[in-house]
C-alpha cells in the first residue's frame, strides 16, 4: 500500500519544496519585555502563542498582553505538551478577563470548535485542517473545510438546543466524575 499523500490526490498548492525544513520555528531570543516593546511600537493588540501555563498568562497579561492564545503549536514543538484544550479553562479563570483569551491547537471539527467555545475561549483558530484544503483545493478547498466546520458546529449547537454562538455555555459540556 502506497501512504504517500502527494500519490493519494493532487495538490496544487503545494508547490514550495521542503517549506517545513526551512522553517526555523524556535528562538531562545524572545522574552516577556518584548511584549512592552512591542507595545511601545504599535498601537495593535498584542497577542501571546503558545501560553499552555496558568504562570505564563499571568506573566504575558503582567507585560501588556492584550490576549492569550492557548496553544501548543500543533504538537510540532514539543509531542508532549498538553492538549491546548485541556490548559484552557484554568488559564480563563486565571486571565478572569483581564485579556482575551482564544484557542487554536486540535481544532478538527465543528464540535472542537463548541467545546472550545463552551470553555470560554472568545475565538478559535484553525489551523492544519484549512491548509489540508487549501494544498487540495485552493481557495474552494479552503471555503470548502470551513463550511463544513460552520454546519458541523450549527448542527452540534442544535442537537445542544442552542440557535446562537451567544447561548453557548460551560451546560453544554459533559462532566465526567
Amino acid at each position: 500500500i502506497d501512504l504517500e499523500l502527494t500519490k493519494c490526490m493532487p495538490m496544487p498548492n503545494m508547490n514550495l519544496p521542503n517549506i517545513i525544513e526551512k522553517q526555523n520555528l524556535t528562538t531562545g531570543s524572545i522574552t516577556w519585555t518584548n511584549i512592552e516593546s512591542l507595545k511601545k511600537l504599535t498601537k495593535l493588540p498584542i497577542i501571546c502563542k503558545g501560553i499552555l501555563s496558568t504562570i505564563d498568562a499571568q506573566l504575558a497579561i503582567k507585560h501588556g498582553a492584550d490576549g492569550i492564545l492557548v496553544s501548543n503549536h500543533g504538537g510540532r514543538q514539543v509531542d508532549t505538551a498538553p492538549p491546548a484544550i485541556e490548559c484552557l479553562q484554568d488559564i480563563i479563570n486565571v486571565v478572569n478577563g483581564r485579556a482575551q483569551v482564544f484557542v487554536d491547537t486540535g481544532i478538527r471539527t465543528g464540535t472542537d470548535v463548541l467545546k472550545a467555545l463552551a470553555l470560554g475561549a472568545q475565538a478559535v483558530f484553525i489551523g492544519r485542517p484549512v491548509l489540508y484544503g487549501l494544498a487540495c483545493g485552493g481557495h474552494d478547498g479552503v471555503k470548502t473545510v470551513l463550511n463544513i466546520l460552520k454546519r458541523e458546529l450549527i448542527y452540534d449547537m442544535a442537537s445542544c438546543g442552542i440557535t446562537s454562538i451567544d447561548q453557548i455555555n460551560k451546560d453544554v459540556l459533559y462532566k465526567h466524575t
